[in-house]
């Protein structure tokens, strides 16, 4: 496939000619770059380059470096933040891809900050979409979805994806026909990744096993997929299942039949962004939803889900109690 935003889905492209900005990230390697070429030559794209230095390996001072040439040379605006992500990681505890999620959402609410009306444009392509797919399916979430082409981040920000339907081999060849650099993540080698055993392991096996790229029906199915949840919120919106908080009504949810209501607890649980959401963790909600047994659950990302006044809500998990921090026993509560 030729790459040029007359190839963009209809939804990302009247964002991205609307004039409001976009901030788009440009992380220097192979998909960013070519992400940067097709919206520098847009007409009505407000652009802005953003780069995130994560500081993990050697190389991200070159790279941090070269993008901010490259933006410059086509006339580009670009901003930068440096975020100690492995500190970061051990600070809180989580992932190093967790942290350095985190730090470039956070980056980009920032850079918005400055910029009204700013949304963000990502490089995802097709084949990021199956890898996406097959992470969530064998994780246990419910259904075979990938990333949506415009969507939103829990923050706030509207985030496009106009590359979904172009494969990696569209993008080198693109490149590769412009020459235009880019840099190579040496990251994207390592099988610590699960991401990259999915991507250099079991999908090259797939194509194999089935002798074609696998990517396309993988791509198809989760089109189908989203617009499926799409028509499916918009008919669960219809049936006024919430509060003016925003909160599901009770008296209303426990009359739906059991699929239904499975669906409306899911698709409540997936607008508050509970990050890999699965049918387990849905099926634990729905077990609070009886007044006869207990009133709150975990949810993943540090949430708990809480019935209340015949109310269903989402809010944050209190933070572990740390023990040795506690006054003894025989103090407690007194001064």
């Amino acid at each position: 496939m030729i790459l040029t935003p007359d190839r963009f889905d209809s939804q990302s492209a009247e964002l991205l000619r609307s004039g409001r900005p976009v901030l788009a990230g440009i992380s220097g390697g192979r998909d960013s770059m070519a992400l940067l070429s097709l919206l520098s030559g847009m007409p009505g794209c407000n652009l802005v380059a953003c780069h995130v230095n994560h500081q993990l390996r050697p190389e991200a001072e070159e790279e941090e470096t070269f993008v901010l040439r490259y933006a410059a040379s086509l006339g580009i605006p670009c901003v930068r933040e440096r975020v100690h992500v492995r500190d970061m990681a051990h600070t809180r505890g989580i992932s190093i891809e967790e942290a350095a999620r985190e730090a470039r959402q956070a980056s980009f609410l920032k850079w918005a900050a400055g910029h009204p009306g700013a949304f963000v444009a990502l490089a995802h392509h097709r084949n990021d979409q199956q890898e996406t797919a097959l992470l969530h399916l064998c994780r246990g979430a419910s259904g075979i979805h990938g990333m949506s082409p415009v969507s939103t981040w829990a923050n706030g920000l509207t985030v496009v994806r106009p590359m979904l339907d172009f494969s990696r081999e569209d993008i080198t060849a693109y490149l590769e026909h412009l020459h235009i650099p880019w840099k190579e993540d040496s990251s994207n080698q390592s099988a610590e990744y699960t991401r990259n055993v999915l991507r250099h392991e079991i999908i090259p096996k797939l194509n194999a096993l089935f002798q074609r790229d696998t990517s396309l029906p993988f791509s198809r199915a989760c089109r189908l997929e989203n617009q499926i949840r799409t028509a499916l919120s918009q008919a669960l919106d219809s049936m006024n299942l919430t509060d003016p908080q925003g909160r599901l009504f009770l008296p209303k949810i426990n009359l739906l039949p059991a699929e239904l209501k499975q669906c409306a607890v899911h698709d409540y649980l997936r607008r508050q962004h509970i990050p890999n959401l699965t049918e387990d963790a849905v099926l634990r909600v729905i077990n609070i939803l009886n007044t006869d047994g207990p009133s709150r659950t975990s949810l993943p990302g540090g949430k708990l889900a809480v019935r209340r006044e015949k109310r269903l809500l989402v809010m944050d998990a209190p933070p572990p109690v740390n023990k040795a921090e506690q006054p003894p026993a025989d103090t407690a509560g007194g001064i």
